[in-house]
């Protein structure tokens, strides 16, 4: 009798197309769902990758983020039941999170404790600047959670005293439905891998791949190790025509050297450019796939017009829409215009985030 191994991988020794066929048509339409591949296959499907979808960034609200399933207001109130520890669905990650289920059977991730968890801010800052752009991220929420038989911090320690506990801001997560395409279980890709996109094979042009990379230097995607981006075949493509690749954990965003978010590191990070002239841009983050990338002149106009179609408020609003205001109570003071020392406000942040997007505005790169 043959081994489970021995057949999967026979299986997998037909051509791309004939699996896609075959075990795509097949796939259940669940939130996410995963599919092994051999590397030579998972590299044909990043040929055919897109990284960019057409949207009217004018008109996005990046107060409330995006509706549709898993929506929430910011500030939202959502009443939920923690959920008991198994070690057969593990949460992941280091950052403070636990389960808790909604009254309509959803499990939701619950980010939490903004003093010490950046990421409740960074996250859904990063995920709603990428999603109004039109890059492909997965939607994160600003919300109120009320835990049910709750621990005291259920992150580090399910044990009682168990009571109805407040987490204020906290975050939940909707999932991009569609099935993970990796060569090994939970694995992602690194940045290299986007130059093997190829816009004949049907994958994204290369100012798009481009502007996605300046993107990701712009939000300082310090966190960018294989792990943190997914490739994926969305919900609707059975024949996966259309793989999407997109950043999953946008968590390590608006900082600098340290890379979780913190004004005073994203506002010293001063500058987008090592090589103006040369288009360099100046990035390193915790992989060493994407340092100091190069960027040419068709991506940088690429997201230079994106960004030029946001208003005023919707930089403000994306911001508030993260909670920045309550960051603020836990940053370093900084010393104001008047000489004053004062709190760090969502205008500091908006002033810094539009002299960096001036400098993607006002530069030209070679082709």
């Amino acid at each position: 009798m043959r081994h489970k191994s021995d057949l999967f991988y026979r299986a997998f020794s037909r051509s791309l197309a004939g699996w896609l066929a075959a075990s795509l048509l097949a796939a259940c339409p669940l939130p996410v769902q995963a599919r092994l591949l051999l590397p030579d296959q998972r590299d044909e499907v990043i040929r055919r990758a897109h990284v960019w979808q057409q949207v009217d960034v004018a008109s996005m609200d990046l107060l409330n983020g995006p509706t549709g399933e898993g929506f929430h207001r910011v500030g939202e109130e959502i009443a939920c039941k923690y959920e008991e520890k198994d070690p057969r669905k593990p949460i992941g990650g280091s950052a403070k999170k636990f389960p808790c289920g909604d009254a309509a059977g959803t499990r939701l991730k619950v980010k939490y404790d903004p003093e010490k968890n950046p990421e409740v801010f960074g996250e859904v800052a990063g995920t709603r600047l990428f999603w109004a752009l039109g890059f492909y991220a997965e939607k994160m929420y600003s919300v109120k959670i009320v835990c049910d038989n709750c621990p005291v911090d259920p992150f580090v320690s399910s044990s009682t005293p168990r009571a109805k506990r407040v987490f204020e801001p906290a975050t939940v997560q909707t999932r991009l439905r569609g099935e993970e395409v990796s060569i090994v279980e939970n694995e992602g890709w690194t940045f290299d891998k986007l130059d093997q996109i190829d816009e004949k094979a049907g994958g994204s042009s290369k100012a798009e791949v481009d502007a996605f990379k300046l993107l990701a230097v712009f939000v300082n995607h310090g966190d960018n190790t294989v792990n943190q981006q997914r490739l994926l075949c969305p919900e609707g493509d059975p024949a996966c025509g259309r793989p999407i690749m997109y950043v999953a954990d946008l968590g390590g965003t608006f900082g600098g050297t340290g890379y979780y978010t913190s004004f005073r590191n994203w506002s010293k990070k001063a500058a987008i450019w090592k090589d103006p002239a040369g288009c360099l841009a100046d990035f390193k983050g915790t992989s060493p796939r994407l340092v100091d990338p190069k960027i040419g002149e068709a991506g940088r106009k690429f997201l230079a017009d994106l960004m030029a179609k946001l208003s005023d408020k919707q930089i403000r609003d994306l911001f508030a829409g993260a909670r920045f205001d309550v960051l603020g109570k836990f940053e370093r003071p900084i010393l104001g215009k008047d000489g004053r020392v004062r709190k760090v406000t969502i205008d500091d942040w908006v002033r810094v985030f539009k002299d960096k997007r001036d400098q993607i505005m006002k530069a030209k790169c070679p082709p």
